[in-house]
């Protein structure tokens, strides 16, 4: 079964329809016309802001809005992190185009999987293209695996919303996101080299990519600069945790990936239901890691995987 925008039909496209603006108006006010409540929006020059809001236009008219196509499953795991994060509804969602989308399923379960989405800054006069690549499919012995997903950050509004560069898929996972701007989130594959047939394993490689230098430039291009709390406000702590991770959680929401993430002791995780992002038990997509802390479950995941990854 294959869709190349998206995979579930559930509703009709929403027609939305924004009034024209009284003339003369430009930069900030122009932005909010169209798509505020702009949330704490940064300092730019009118020219920044105007050529931001005439690019997401752009791009809104090219391609699909995802507010627009309500019960699909990027806006259902986007809504959840709207409400985690105390926003209106739709706050996030009315900032995300797809630009590209190719799912081909197995039953259920995607075998092949193409996106690029953008997701415009609510805050800011920039945004943030979001790819992944991936494949996975069950042979006779063996399972055939592999992905990989990145990022690359606009903080200059530039040429058309049209213009987008996807990234070179030449050589292994590892570096589709490493060239051209674009930055690795994280990434994995099953080794074959000598490894088929009635022995064939899981011979896992993979690795994430992303850091918190990233996590925090992220978090700064679609929300502004986050300032570090003291080490001994817990809930300010907590709340900081949040706001990160949700941060990371809304790059892999945005392809449709719901992907929940732990931030207390008595919190679990939860694995995306249908791409596999981690090929052995253990639960190495170090979200938590990239945003700068661990949990005491952490370690001991850590040291299954070890051990997993011997035999």
């Amino acid at each position: 079964m294959s869709d190349s925008e998206e995979e579930y039909s559930y509703d009709e496209d929403m027609e939305v329809t924004v009034e024209e603006p009284p003339a003369g108006v430009t930069g900030l006010a122009l932005a909010e016309h169209y798509f505020g409540p702009l949330l704490s929006p940064i300092a730019a020059t009118p020219a920044n802001w105007t050529a931001y809001t005439e690019h997401r236009r752009g791009a809104n008219a090219e391609y699909k809005n995802v507010f627009h196509r309500r019960k699909r499953s990027i806006s259902d795991s986007i809504a959840p992190i709207e409400v985690e994060l105390g926003l209106e509804n739709g706050t996030l969602r009315q900032c995300i185009c797809i630009l590209d989308r190719l799912v081909e399923r197995d039953d259920v379960n995607p075998r092949n999987a193409d996106a690029l989405v953008r997701i415009y800054s609510p805050a800011a006069p920039k945004y943030i293209d979001v790819h992944i690549k991936y494949h996975c499919r069950s042979r006779f012995y063996e399972i055939e695996w592999f992905y990989s997903l990145g990022y690359k950050i606009y903080n200059r509004i530039s040429g058309s919303p049209t213009d987008y560069l996807s990234p070179s898929l030449n050589g292994s996972p590892s570096l589709w996101h490493c060239r051209g701007g674009w930055q690795s989130i994280c990434w994995g594959f099953f080794d074959d080299k000598g490894n088929y047939g009635p022995k064939w394993h899981r011979s896992e490689v993979a690795d994430m990519g992303l850091h918190e230098e990233g996590v925090l430039d992220v978090h700064e291009a679609l929300f502004g600069p986050i300032e570090t709390p003291p080490r001994d406000d817990a809930d300010a702590l907590l709340a900081y945790r949040r706001k990160l991770v949700a941060t990371v959680r809304l790059l892999f929401a945005a392809l449709g990936i719901d992907y929940g993430v732990a931030c207390t002791e008595d919190e679990t995780d939860e694995r995306p239901y249908d791409f596999m992002l981690e090929g052995l038990a253990d639960k190495w997509v170090g979200i938590r890691a990239a945003c700068g802390f661990q949990l005491s479950s952490d370690a001991e995941a850590a040291r299954r995987g070890k051990e997993e990854r011997r035999y």
